[in-house]
């Protein structure tokens, strides 16, 4: 049997020449692991809705004399995703990894919800949105004996309420992919659960959130709110990612210490850590809603009567002062 010493330790220099396609590619973590990938000579097949953002990224691996293409993708489509894998496939003729990064941010209990389509619109993007892609390009992935790389969090390991749309979905993205992974076993196709923690754009670009009522909020979280939690840039995530990826191994779990230990823990003492989740997944919802709240008394002042977030805070507001 070989000695420490004599097995081989994995280089990046082994994923020059592959393709890649990173979904949800035209910010964040998405962003920079293209630019991770396309360094050690991975191309790069960019896919992500802003058509814009998505071309600049192109142009600046180019520019770094990177291999990249753009193709606007809505992950949530069949059609566009089959698109996708077709035109990777007749450009370079290969898939050799697929990493399933776009996802969607929202947050809201069940009885704040104006009607389901959060939880629907989390679904269609956080799960099918990676389970169509892996579906189309899986014979490609099989030939290349490629990898798998998906992009989860801690609420698809913990519940977190006032979450639910998010949490769900991200539950059932891990059912798929670990299932997956025993399916492929035989076949050679590594699959990877990415765990990143919490991360901001170092560009300062913000992330999307989704409100109760359905509005839209760009959060810059490189800003330290009260009540919020600490993040790391997605730039030293994606170096990490990187790393696992020519590794090929099964997790990497960059959350914080804490969560990883009420992972473990929770089936021990169940009572315990729920009560712990939601007092932590409270305070940290309040740090979103006194953000929301800013942003939307910019857009009017006073209360207006026709409008759901005003009502939203208005009944909340009711709700605490009865108890």
């Amino acid at each position: 049997m070989p000695t420490s010493s004599q097995r081989r330790t994995p280089d990046k220099e082994s994923l020059r020449g592959k393709v890649a396609i990173v979904t949800g590619a035209s910010q964040g973590l998405g962003q920079y692991l293209s630019h991770e990938l396309a360094s050690v000579g991975v191309t790069v097949v960019l896919a992500a809705r802003n058509v814009e953002r998505l071309q600049a990224v192109a142009n600046e691996i180019e520019g770094s004399g990177g291999t990249a293409i753009a193709i606007p993708t809505n992950v949530a489509s069949q059609d566009d995703c089959r698109a996708l894998i077709d035109t990777t496939i007749e450009r370079f003729g290969r898939i050799d990894i697929l990493v399933l990064n776009a996802g969607f941010a929202a947050y809201g209990r069940l009885e704040e919800l104006q009607n389901f389509d959060p939880i629907r619109d989390a679904m269609e993007i956080n799960f099918f949105g990676a389970a169509y892609p892996t579906y189309l390009a899986l014979p490609h992935l099989v030939a290349a004996k490629g990898l798998i790389a998906y992009v989860t969090s801690g609420s698809g390991h913990l519940p977190m309420a006032g979450y639910l749309g998010y949490t769900t979905s991200k539950h059932a993205m891990n059912g798929f992919f670990e299932a997956l992974r025993l399916e492929l076993f035989p076949r050679d196709v590594d699959v990877l659960g990415i765990n990143p923690g919490d991360m901001y754009n170092d560009d300062g670009a913000g992330r999307t959130v989704f409100a109760p009522d359905g509005s839209q909020h760009k959060v810059d979280l490189s800003i330290r709110r009260k009540n919020d939690i600490p993040r790391v840039p997605a730039s030293t995530v994606a170096k990490q990612c990187v790393a696992a990826i020519v590794d090929r191994r099964r997790e990497i779990d960059l959350s914080p210490i804490v969560q990883k230990i009420g992972t473990r823990v929770r089936p021990l003492a169940p009572g315990l850590i729920d009560r712990r989740i939601y007092q932590k997944a409270t305070t940290m919802r309040s740090a979103f809603d006194a953000l929301a709240d800013e942003l939307h008394a910019e857009r009017h002042p006073e209360f207006d009567p026709t409008c759901l977030w005003c009502a939203e805070r208005s009944q909340s507001a009711a709700r605490t002062g009865a108890r």
